[in-house]
């Protein structure tokens, strides 16, 4: 299945440069009308008529339908998201106007599906433009031959909509350009991706030097540095996802880039690198494949016939501009701690090992009743699967035992069912962590579901050699469990003979033993390295152990159990936070050359550094594990940034701020409203206004100056630049029929500015001073 063209209109502009429009549906594959008799075409019961394919297959020659162009055939428009050059995305849209027939109306176009119809747009027999039709902006006067007009977009604007995807697993390391890559999948288009972003790191490596490339520019930030998906959720515990837009305004904001269209492709390219005129182009299929490197120049455009209305503008300087690294969520553990699965089966609940044989399962069906041998006896429906455990421990206690707690804490050490992947403990000091264990279950009173918490520390300087703590809840001399939590070593935690675990036991709340509980456990821990201990917890990394169901039993108590069935909702761990926290880290610049108050747009990035220093303002470590850092192939943090205009070894966001910083630290020229002549537009020329002026001519240094018989002077028509101001494009249309562009530019300025920058911690929501 494709799209296949159904109506073309092929025609010139006024320079006779080749020009055509085709409209193309999704698997169209050729129709003829039926013709019944003396040229009446067959209709069906609603008027409609009544087509058939010739051989199902579709032919270009054959199935295209010429339609006829009205005054406007189309115009491309360009529109930024800020109005200004410092936006990130440039989506792009098209007008067009066709008249009616009787293969081509409106009730032929009619569709509820955004994608359905295509619009490809050539100049010169080479793509110009891909979008899609709307089909909710078509529009016909009811007259004689009717025009239509269209509407097609690049459907950037639609991803606001549109929520991240998450196709397959969750994926902890994932490039920003995989990310970028399925963010603009969603538009419905397939098209190949160009990057220009010259920023590297020392922590990436770089790559062999060529006559061409130095090893360094053979990098591409975007392809090569790797973040966490976990960090595009809004929030976790609902799994709600931001969508693609803000998405991609972040990791834009991050490199100081811009997205567009242009010639059919994707482009993202650094605005700074954009104004100098040059950069280090990559080229990438669709899937992210990498198409070739290449050194790009970027044009420089003149224009002199400026139409009536255009205005020049002076933009001040930004006195102060802003990105905010977001830290997002804290991670909560371990991954899919609610169990989440998409069937019965135990080997289904995601980030969790199954041990072979289990005959556990994931259920909707709740316990509401038991019969006294421990069977369910009623259910209630669940709208998520929860973890029904069916193995069990049943210890048979002598009749005459008094003394005993209310459930076992022993479990035989290689008897678990299902197993956690193991995270790292989340310290602010390296030295100590707290955190919130959090258990939900539904089960039989005076049974228990039984979890190990095991943390793993390797020997400080024995590489390979591991310790094992199991956490345990203390019993004292009475056998009452006393909620001193503590983590006690295991010698072996996979023996086949007894470890002591954490039960988590059924309280009898109804007075009655076959009515099911529901129960939640809340447990704070505080844990710290012994001062005579050769390990810390700088290393330490926690993993999770679901066990058989455990209960005690004899003659008055539990009297008639000979199995049990549990239920997990969800086992939780919440590091916590100290109150200096912050939620992020903001960087910031402010001109300290002149008087100026306007800022500019705050930023926004998902990702960035690790952070461990502040600058001219008040800084305060955060969460190792903050899902917003980002790192090389080998997992290393990224921190050390510089680009070929600046060495300085700096945070990344430092970098980006700074190139923005020096193309707003001086007042610009903003060309509003300007109209001139020209086939096509480049969103990333330069462009200069040619202005034409009458000069005398000097012919010696006594300011004598040719003159002609009747003393007039004679004088000689010069073109020059204005000012020498050179200008990139922000935004605008072009009417390619008469080769006419109107729109917006801004002048370019890469000085570099006096400035105070600044690096501080961010606590609360609201503005940033």
């Amino acid at each position: 299945m494709s799209y296949n063209t159904k109506y073309i209109l092929s025609y010139c502009n006024r320079n006779m440069v080749p020009l055509r429009v085709e409209l193309q549906l999704w698997d169209y594959v050729g129709e003829q009308f039926i013709v019944v008799n003396d040229n009446q075409y067959l209709q069906d019961l609603e008027g409609k008529y009544v087509v058939s394919n010739i051989d199902g297959e579709y032919d270009y020659q054959r199935d295209k339908n010429s339609i006829e162009a009205g005054a406007n055939p189309f115009t491309l428009s360009y529109q930024n998201d800020l109005g200004k050059k410092g936006g990130c995305i440039r989506a792009t849209s098209a007008e067009m106007g066709f008249f009616e027939d009787l293969q081509f109306n409106i009730d032929d176009l009619s569709t509820s599906d955004e994608t359905e119809i295509r619009c490809v747009f050539y100049y010169n027999n080479e793509i110009e433009w891909i979008g899609f039709v709307y089909p909710d902006f078509f529009n016909v006067a009811i007259e004689e031959n009717p025009l239509i007009n269209l509407t097609a977009s690049d459907r950037i604007g639609a991803l606001k909509h549109v929520d991240y995807e998450i196709t397959q697993d969750i994926e902890d390391k994932v490039s920003y350009l995989d990310i970028i890559r399925l963010c603009l999948k969603e538009t419905g288009l397939e098209l190949n991706i160009n990057v220009i972003c010259g920023i590297y790191s020392d922590e990436i490596p770089s790559e062999t030097s060529d006559a061409d490339f130095e090893g360094y520019e053979k990098v591409n930030p975007l392809e090569h540095a790797f973040v966490s998906e976990w960090r595009l959720y809004k929030d976790i515990e609902k799994k709600e996802l931001h969508d693609c837009y803000t998405i991609l305004k972040s990791i834009l904001a991050q490199f100081n880039c811009l997205l567009t269209q242009y010639k059919g492709e994707w482009w993202i390219v650094n605005k700074y690198e954009l104004e100098l005129g040059y950069g280090i182009l990559f080229e990438y299929d669709t899937n992210g494949t990498l198409l070739g490197i290449s050194r790009e120049t970027m044009p420089e455009v003149y224009f002199s016939s400026v139409n009536v209305g255009a205005e020049k503008i002076s933009h001040p300087a930004g006195a102060k501009n802003t990105i905010l690294l977001d830290n997002g969520q804290d991670m909560i553990y371990p991954l899919n701690y609610s169990l989440d699965s998409d069937n019965e089966l135990l080997s289904s609940v995601e980030y969790w090992t199954a041990k072979a044989g289990t005959t556990s399962e994931t259920t909707l069906d709740i316990p509401a009743s038991y019969n006294g041998n421990g069977s369910i006896s009623s259910t209630y429906p669940n709208d998520i699967r929860e973890v029904k455990i069916k193995e069990s421990n049943i210890t048979v206690l002598s009749n005459d035992t008094t003394n005993f707690a209310p459930v076992p804490d022993k479990v035989i050490g290689n008897s678990f069912i299902l197993e956690s992947t193991k995270f790292k403990v989340v310290t602010l000091d390296k030295k100590k962590s707290s955190f919130t264990v959090n258990v939900k279950g539904t089960g039989k009173p005076n049974t228990a579901i039984m979890i190990g918490l095991f943390m793993e520390i390797e020997e400080g300087n024995i590489p390979g050699v591991k310790h094992y703590f199991s956490l345990q809840n203390r019993i004292d001399i009475e056998n009452n469990y006393t909620g001193d939590n503590r983590f006690v070593l295991v010698s072996d935690i996979n023996s086949s003979g007894q470890i002591t675990v954490y039960p988590f036991g059924f309280e009898d709340k109804f007075n009655s033993l076959n009515i099911a509980v529901e129960q939640e456990w809340n447990l704070d821990i505080n844990i710290a390295a012994g001062s005579q201990q050769s390990y810390d917890i700088e290393t330490a990394k926690f993993f999770v152990r679901i066990y058989p169901n455990s209960a005690f039993k004899k003659n008055t108590y539990n009297p008639d159990l000979t199995e049990i069935h549990n239920v997990l909702k969800n086992f939780t761990i919440t590091f916590k936070n100290d109150n200096q926290n912050p939620i992020g880290t903001v960087f910031q610049t402010k001109l300290t050359e002149g008087k100026f108050t306007t800022p500019t747009e705050q930023q926004t990035a998902f990702y960035g550094d690790y952070q461990t220093f502040g600058q001219n303002g008040y800084f305060y470590a955060y969460r190792e594990d903050s899902l917003s850092i980002h790192y090389n192939a080998s997992g290393e943090r990224l921190k050390n940034w510089y680009t070929n205009s600046d060495s300085s070894r700096q945070p990344l966001l430092l970098h980006s701020l700074r190139q923005f910083t020096f193309q707003y630290g001086k007042a610009h020229d903003i060309l509003s409203n300007i109209g001139f002549d020209m086939e096509r537009i480049n969103p990333f020329a330069h462009y200069a206004v040619r202005c034409r002026s009458e000069k005398k001519i000097l012919v010696n240094p006594e300011d004598d100056y040719l003159q002609e018989k009747n003393s007039k002077y004679i004088t000689a028509t010069i073109g020059k630049y204005l000012n020498s101001k050179r200008f990139v494009f922000v935004e605008g249309k072009i009417d390619y029929l008469r080769s006419h562009f109107e729109g917006v530019l801004a002048q370019i300025r890469t000085n570099e500015v006096q400035r105070q920058e600044y690096i501080y911690s961010y606590f609360e929501q609201g503005d940033i001073s």
